[in-house]
């Protein structure tokens, strides 16, 4: 299995916490999100592409065990167009992981699982509830993804996995939608949800958040996680 962190935004809300290095590169307690993102899926994966763009000259030299992509023009896109290079020159199983999103090993553990046991099924991570304030998606009642989007659904937890018979068909998808969020993939091709629980999942996005994730730390719950949560 290939991961694939997509870690060339901004961070513009949060403000002077990343005024020079991308999101995935700020500290919560110590240790950078990236860092935290490299230790839980160390023994996951085979290997890893980084991708980055805004301020990627301040941190690449910290990226030493992983391809690096550099996204030039990430402000002229959204993350699909981010995915979709990273998936080049890719035919494996691939994780996404977004650049701001720490989750625990278990969490990984139960997505990896729950996608080695369907044939041709990718699988996203959501957290289990209906809820309108961030983008969300929608399933059928064999819990396949039918919708992705600003609705009323399970939030999109940041995490998922594309399954090898899928990656071309999503970097065609992909590529007629560069600047949308890359989940439009899920219901296009046959996408499982798996259920990860919110306290095994940390999300950036605003300084309140940062102190409301060290409030979490640490985030290190290794036991299995019920999937039906």
């Amino acid at each position: 299995m290939h991961a694939v962190i997509l870690a060339a935004g901004e961070g513009s809300r949060l403000g002077s916490h990343a005024s020079d290095i991308p999101k995935a590169f700020i500290d919560l307690a110590g240790r950078t999100l990236y860092e935290r993102q490299k230790r839980v899926l160390s023994g996951r994966v085979d290997s890893m592409t980084v991708v980055l763009g805004y301020a990627y000259e301040n941190v690449i030299d910290e990226i030493t065990d992983a391809r690096t992509i550099v996204f030039e023009d990430w402000d002229d896109y959204e993350n699909a167009e981010s995915l979709r290079r990273g998936l080049a020159g890719v035919d494996d199983d691939v994780l996404v992981l977004n650049g701001d999103v720490v989750v625990t090993e278990a969490a990984v553990t139960a997505l990896i699982d729950s996608h080695s046991s369907t044939t041709a099924r990718s699988v996203v991570g959501c957290i289990p509830g209906y809820q309108d304030g961030s983008t969300a998606v929608r399933c059928d009642d064999r819990g396949l993804v039918t919708e992705y989007g600003m609705i009323t659904g399970h939030r999109h937890a940041g995490l998922g996995v594309i399954d090898s018979t899928h990656v071309d068909a999503v970097r065609d998808h992909l590529s007629q939608h560069r600047t949308e969020w890359y989940p439009v993939l899920y219901p296009t091709v046959e996408t499982e949800m798996v259920p990860i629980p919110a306290d095994h999942h940390i999300e950036i996005n605003y300084p309140r958040d940062l102190f409301a994730a060290r409030r979490k730390l640490p985030l290190d719950a290794a036991d299995g996680l019920d999937l039906q949560t």
